[in-house]
């Protein structure tokens, strides 16, 4: 009996040391999870600021967003968001571009910084160019035209700072320049600029961004819609034809305002400017005369006259100026360019015809001279008499 207790206090203590294994394994384990549990509980917390944060900008973001649509929504076509300035730039608008080298911008691009830490974010410092650095607490621009450098970088809670990184933009707040140019036979006399009522205006425009480049050009000749221009065109007009014209470059800077330039068919420039150019249409054709160097002799209304007569062509126009005469001869030909005085050696009736253009290419009426030119001797016979 006695060694049957012995037995049974042998097990006893054995199934205790057992459990008593059991239990530590158990809370090493529980131990460990929990210690994962707290890691892992660090971890997402951080993962749940950063998305907390992309959040908070992706909303941000989007606001802005949806304010800058909401503002275009005003803006229906660039042509009507010109202020009262003849040179403006698009306003409300911020605008950037890049060629692949370089990032434009125009002055109302507003620049934010923004950081992400792993574990704790603190403060953002910048600065422009060898500007003094500030703390950064709101998006800035940059006024000055020209190209400039940002220089950005963070320091974190725990005081670890980020290396310094830089942004270079080039500012663009200069609307294009625009030079339309009118090509027609244009004549000028003292200050005025004539032109004629019967021929074809050629227009040409060019743009000029010395920055970012020129985006778009668009015209609309008086009355009509606007067009992209693309060629140079014409317009038939009897007298020249006002033009509007817009132009933005590639960071949204906008112009109506333009250079006229007036050139005539041969390629002289006879007036560029900012302001209007006044042409006076020239409707009046010269005037023209054919003259003898001395006086006709008269028989029945007929002009007679040796061949020892010269004859001159000249003309006068009280507008734009006589360009040039042309003439010709008993209908023979075509008319020909007058340079000199005419003379006939031939007998008989002569015909001379003559017109003269002015420097706008009105033709005046043509003059004509008829005249016999007795270049035969009389015959002179004797005759006696007797009574």
């Amino acid at each position: 009996m006695k060694k049957l207790s012995l037995i049974f206090l042998s097990m006893l203590s054995a199934l205790f040391l057992f459990t008593a294994s059991l239990m530590a394994q158990e809370e090493g384990t529980t131990k460990d999870k929990n210690t994962n549990t707290t890691e892992e509980s660090v971890k997402n917390d951080t993962k749940e600021e950063v998305k907390t944060e992309v959040k908070e900008e992706a909303k941000k973001e989007l606001t802005e967003h949806e304010s800058a649509t909401k503002e275009d929504s005003n803006i229906n076509h660039v042509e009507k968001v010109y202020e009262k300035e003849e040179v403006s730039k698009l306003k409300g608008k911020p605008r950037s571009y890049t060629d692949g080298y370089n990032t434009y911008v125009n002055d109302k691009v507003k620049f934010e910084l923004f950081d992400i830490d792993n574990v704790m974010k603190d403060t953002v410092f910048y600065k422009i160019d060898e500007g003094k650095e500030q703390k950064y607490t709101e998006p800035f621009t940059i006024s000055e035209e020209g190209n400039h450098v940002i220089y950005y970088y963070s320091v974190d809670k725990m005081g670890n700072k980020e290396e310094v990184k830089s942004l270079n933009v080039t500012v663009d707040k200069t609307a294009p320049e625009i030079t339309v140019t009118i090509t027609a036979p244009f004549s000028k006399t003292g200050e005025v600029i004539y032109a004629s009522d019967k021929f074809s205006y050629g227009y040409s425009i060019e743009g000029k961004d010395n920055i970012v480049g020129v985006s778009s050009i668009e015209y609309a000749p008086e009355g009509k819609e606007f067009t992209e221009y693309v060629k140079p065109f014409t317009i038939n007009s009897l007298e020249p034809v006002k033009i509007s014209v817009v132009s933005e470059d590639k960071v949204g800077n906008v112009t109506k305002k333009y250079k006229t330039k007036i050139i005539d068919e041969n390629g002289n420039i006879l007036s560029e400017s900012l302001e209007e150019i006044k042409i006076t249409v020239d409707k009046t054709a010269p005037t023209v005369e054919i003259k003898a160097d001395k006086e006709f002799y008269k028989k029945e209304k007929l002009n007679i006259a040796s061949k020892a007569y010269k004859y001159t062509i000249t003309a006068a126009d009280t507008e734009s100026g006589v360009k040039s005469i042309y003439y010709r001869i008993d209908s023979k030909s075509e008319f020909i360019l007058y340079t000199g005085e005419i003379m006939f050696t031939s007998n008989g009736h002569h015909k001379i015809e003559a017109i003269a253009k002015d420097k706008v290419g009105n033709v005046s009426k043509t003059a004509v001279l008829d005249v016999f030119v007795d270049v035969i001797p009389a015959n002179t016979n004797i005759k006696m008499v007797t009574e």
